[in-house]
């Protein structure tokens, strides 16, 4: 029996630590997915960029995500993201045309960028709407 142990408990040790590190490596490689955002406007302070979101938002709502550029902070207003660049040009030319001005691009960020503000719903004007989730495929047809 302590032959058994002195054999099997190594194996069966690597094989755990094995998995462990699939499984690590698999969450990484998930989180840093590129993720393509439509920008609206970039700002220097959260409170510009907050100020600009509700300001503009009557039929498209602007969420405020944080970026880094070359070590500063930014706060970009976005309207939508996508898993697929191909996906955001489409919809940035075809059902964000009509609101689309001259500072509206598309922002490839390393994996999901974090929301700083989501603008109120318009269901009940009180609560606070979801986090933009990415789309598997365009809006425009």
């Amino acid at each position: 029996m302590n032959r058994f142990f002195k054999t099997i408990l190594p194996v069966v040790l690597l094989a755990i630590v094995l998995s462990m590190s699939i499984s690590t490596q698999a969450k990484t490689k998930k989180s840093q997915r590129t993720i393509y955002y439509i920008v609206c406007g970039s700002y220097s302070s959260l409170d510009k960029a907050i100020k600009q979101s509700e300001m503009m938002s009557e039929v498209v709502f602007y969420h405020v995500y944080k970026a880094t550029v070359n070590g500063k902070a930014v706060y970009r207003l976005c309207c939508q993201c996508y898993y697929n660049e191909s996906d955001a040009k489409k919809d940035l030319n075809g059902i964000f045309e009509g609101f689309k001005g001259d500072d509206w691009w598309i922002w490839p960020s390393k994996g999901i960028a974090k929301c700083v503000y989501r603008p109120l719903s318009p269901a009940d004007g009180e609560t606070r709407m979801p986090a933009l989730k990415p789309l598997t495929k365009a809006i425009t047809e």
